[in-house]
């Protein structure tokens, strides 16, 4: 490790002490367990309770706001991300792992409770009238939140048209507009690979806003771009390719013993879950919602590890609990492992090891890179490429979101029902109450029906 990097570490990370440590675990079991209302409510506690003067004095604001900033830059659940920011500052490394166990503990089990109510119980008609109503709501969760998503991606450049939407003031960039519209379609008519529609959107962005940078590096983005297009085909053209290397297994094995055991390794459930995990817990840029795209193409398309009904039922899941809507993902790992082996409890470290790989990369970024990126948000064509990502993002989501509506939305009650859901969530409403509404209408259209 350079000086220069051990410096930039000491300059965040603390020193764990026992009594440190026990503090940092009963603060983030408390959030873990009171904190509904989401990431908002989450920095807010922390920065209350933990910043400054009158405070626990874990820190002092100014590296608080640089680790927030930071944070939502990351991919990742940001709130979290800072929970282990704060553990690591506060008591190192042991810490940070402290600070996201606790903070996430509380919604592990609510999540693995839920789920193993519904997979047991979910053929009984009361279970499905709930979900009835339920599904339609999370559809109108996740719009409203893309809702609040675009107010701020697309005002992040240039101000072309300014125009109020009830209250609510919009700033529109047409051109990110256009990025945003582009990952819409393309996320409904082709399902590409998320990563590289974002990385697609970055380089746009850079190409619109510093062209400049482009004339004066033209060897460089001539190289990234031929690589990028690369990628973007084998995307594209994937299912073709993985079917050949399904039809080339047997060979491969004869041929080749390491690429054998590559194709051996990759059929193993528990090996590919906790790497699809890994593999989608560092590109989730932009919150937990960024997952949908990811779940959708992959678990609910390729894998067909759940359909897209089971899906959205998990997300209900999910928003029922304190914590972020990335522990959808435990969901997803104890039905996976519940079809497999047919045991609750292998079922339950099934969750736990989707859960693992899901957030282990928000401990590595944190505690391994983040002085790193601490520099990396000062460079202007990097914060230029993320104006285009956020954009995107914004438009997968919905992209994805339009997929999962088919299995959600299946006459004119739940279309309704997902368009006041809608409406009642960018005007505040909790989306606990919202879900459990949605539930409890479910179970009376149930009622009226039989």
């Amino acid at each position: 490790m350079s000086e220069t990097k051990r410096e930039a570490t000491r300059r965040y990370r603390g020193h764990a002490t026992p009594d440190r440590l026990v503090e940092i675990a009963l603060f983030f079991l408390k959030i873990g367990i009171v904190g509904f209302g989401g990431p908002l409510v989450h920095i807010a506690m922390m920065e209350d309770e933990l910043v400054g003067e009158g405070s626990k004095g874990w820190t002092d604001e100014g590296i608080f706001m640089e680790g927030l900033a930071i944070c939502n830059m990351l991919p990742g659940p940001a709130s979290t991300q800072l929970g282990i920011f704060m553990g690591w500052v506060y008591a190192g490394i042991a810490g940070a792992l402290v600070a996201g166990f606790c903070f996430m503990l509380p919604t592990f089990v609510i999540v693995v409770g839920f789920s193993y109510l519904y997979f047991a119980y979910r053929t009984l008609p009361s279970l499905e009238a709930f979900f009835y109503g339920i599904n339609p709501v999370v559809i109108g969760l996740i719009v409203g939140a893309s809702y609040s998503m675009a107010r701020s991606a697309l005002k992040e450049a240039d101000d072309d048209i300014e125009f109020f939407i009830g209250s609510d003031e919009w700033v529109v960039d047409y051109k990110l507009l256009a990025i945003l519209v582009g990952a819409l379609v393309a996320t409904i008519a082709l399902n590409p690979n998320p990563v590289i529609e974002f990385v697609v959107a970055g380089v746009i962005a850079v190409g619109i806003y510093r062209p400049d940078w482009i004339r004066s590096h033209r060897r460089t983005v001539s190289v990234a771009g031929a690589v990028g297009v690369v990628l973007a085909v084998v995307s594209l053209l994937w299912n073709r390719i993985s079917a050949w290397l399904g039809r080339s297994a047997g060979r491969a094995l004869e041929r080749s013993p390491l690429a054998g055991l590559f194709l051996a390794l990759w059929a193993n459930p528990w090996i590919k879950l906790f790497l699809f995990m890994v593999y989608t817990g560092s590109f989730i840029y932009g919150g937990g919602l960024v997952l949908i795209p990811f779940i959708e193409k992959y678990v609910v398309g390729e894998f067909g590890w759940m359909s897209g009904k089971v899906f959205v039922d998990g997300i209900a899941i999910g928003q029922l609990s304190p914590g972020p809507v990335v522990m959808t993902t435990a969901f997803i790992g104890y039905e996976l492992m519940l079809d497999t082996y047919g045991s609750v409890p292998i079922a339950v470290l099934g969750a736990f090891v989707a859960t693992v790989g899901a957030f282990g990369p928000s401990f590595v970024f944190i505690v391994g890179f983040f002085p790193y990126f601490a520099r990396v948000r000062e460079n202007r064509v990097v914060r230029t490429a993320l104006v285009g990502v956020n954009a995107a993002v914004v438009g997968a989501i919905l992209g994805a979101t339009v997929t999962l509506a088919r299995a959600g939305i299946v006459d004119a009650v739940t279309a309704l029902l997902a368009v006041v859901t809608f409406v009642l969530f960018v005007r505040g409403v909790s989306a606990v109450y919202l879900i459990l509404g949605g539930g409890g209408l479910g179970i009376l259209v149930g009622y009226l029906v039989a």
